[in-house]
C-alpha cells in the first residue's frame, strides 16, 4: 500500500514540476489561489516521498507532522479543483491560457494536470493508499485551513488597499453584484471546510 502510495506522490511531484516549471511568469505564481495550492502540493508530496524511502527501509513510523501535512495537500488541491470548475472553467475570460506557458507547453494540459489529475491522485493515494498513515491529532482539522485563510485575507485585504493587480477580477470589474461576487468567494472556505471535514472522516 504504501509502495503505491509512494508512486503516485512521485507522479505527482513529476507532474507538477514539469507543469509548473513552464509557468512563464513564476515571479506571479503565488498570486493566484490555484497556483499556491499546487506548489504546497508538490513540496509536501516530495517531503512524503522522502519520508516514505526512509521509512519503508528503516522500518520507523512515518512522522505526525508529514501525515498532517498530506491532509493538507489533498484538501488544499481539492479546493483548487473546485475554484478551477467554478471560477476558472473553460471558457471564461480569467481561465489559465496559452500566454501564461512557455512556447510548446499546451495551456489546456497545464489546467488538467493542476486541476484534475494531481488533486485525483492526491485524493486516491491519501484515502486509499494511506490508510495505515492515521492522523491522530484532531488539530489538523483547524491547521488545514491556515493556508487557505492566510490567502484570501491577503487576497480582500490587498484588493481593497489596490495594492496588486487583482489575480482573479472578484472587486476590481465594475457594474458587478458585489454581493452575489462576495457570496461566491465565500463558498470557498465553506467548501474547503466540508472538503476537510469529509476527508477526516473517510480517513
Amino acid at each position: 500500500m504504501l509502495i503505491i502510495a509512494f508512486i503516485i506522490n512521485l507522479i505527482i511531484v513529476i507532474c507538477e514540476f514539469l507543469t509548473l516549471g513552464h509557468i512563464r511568469s513564476k515571479r506571479n505564481i503565488l498570486k493566484y489561489y490555484t497556483y499556491l495550492q499546487n506548489f504546497i502540493g508538490l513540496i509536501v508530496s516530495l517531503i512524503f516521498c522522502i519520508c516514505l524511502i526512509v521509512c519503508i527501509v528503516s522500518d520507523r513510523a512515518i512522522p505526525e507532522f508529514v501525515k498532517g501535512l498530506r491532509y493538507v495537500a489533498t484538501c488544499g488541491l481539492l479546493a483548487t479543483m473546485l475554484v478551477f470548475i467554478v471560477f476558472l472553467g473553460a471558457g471564461k475570460k480569467i481561465a489559465i491560457t496559452e500566454d501564461d506557458f512557455l512556447f510548446g507547453f499546451s495551456a489546456k494540459t497545464g489546467n488538467i494536470i493542476l486541476h484534475y489529475i494531481c488533486p485525483i491522485l492526491s485524493l486516491v493515494s491519501f484515502v486509499l493508499f494511506e490508510r495505515e498513515i492515521n492522523l491522530s491529532n484532531g488539530i489538523w482539522t483547524g491547521i488545514v485551513a491556515i493556508p487557505s485563510c492566510i490567502y484570501w485575507a491577503t487576497y480582500i485585504l490587498l484588493s481593497v488597499t489596490k495594492l496588486w493587480e487583482e489575480p482573479y477580477n472578484f472587486t476590481s470589474q465594475k457594474g458587478k453584484n458585489n454581493i452575489c461576487e462576495s457570496l461566491s468567494v465565500l463558498t470557498i472556505p465553506l467548501s474547503f471546510m466540508a472538503i476537510s471535514f469529509i476527508l477526516w472522516n473517510v480517513k
